[in-house]
């Protein structure tokens, strides 16, 4: 691979739709970790708290991911909602599995709550960006 060729890969990595997902994802979770946190220190529940912070960062990102990672295009407001209700599901349906994760982690093997999160939130994430690709934003095909 010549030298040349690094820089030109490097830039079109940035300019990626992950590179996107990436960075509305640290977004988000700088949020859902910051309300989380801020919750838990003055003396919230962990699963409270993390509903709480799941909905914070939620709403956050569901436009971000509509408007910048996906760049999608207006279509009508059945568009948006039917993508939002999607959403919603996916969202939703990690907010389970995310819950049940902290509970292990924490009750069964002992974890502090901030590393807890930490975990729960990197496990999650890699589903949540293939799911929201290839279901939720997928462009319309017309044939």
């Amino acid at each position: 691979m010549s030298t040349q060729r690094l820089p030109d890969l490097m830039v079109t990595f940035l300019k990626s739709k992950a590179m996107r997902f990436i960075l509305v994802g640290v977004v988000g979770a700088i949020v859902e970790l910051g309300v989380f946190l801020g919750l838990i220190k003055v003396g919230r529940g962990i699963f409270f708290s993390n509903i709480i912070a799941f909905h914070c960062a939620f709403a956050l990102c569901f436009y971000l991911h509509y408007r910048y990672t996906h760049q999608k295009p207006y279509e009508g407001t059945r568009s948006v909602v039917g993508g939002f209700v999607k959403y919603a599901s996916l969202m939703y349906a990690q907010l389970i599995l995310g819950s049940f994760l902290l509970w292990f982690l924490i009750d069964k093997l002992g974890w502090v709550p901030e590393i807890a999160k930490i975990v729960q939130m990197g496990i999650v994430t890699p589903v949540s960006y293939v799911v929201q690709k290839l279901v939720i934003f997928r462009m319309n095909k017309s044939i």
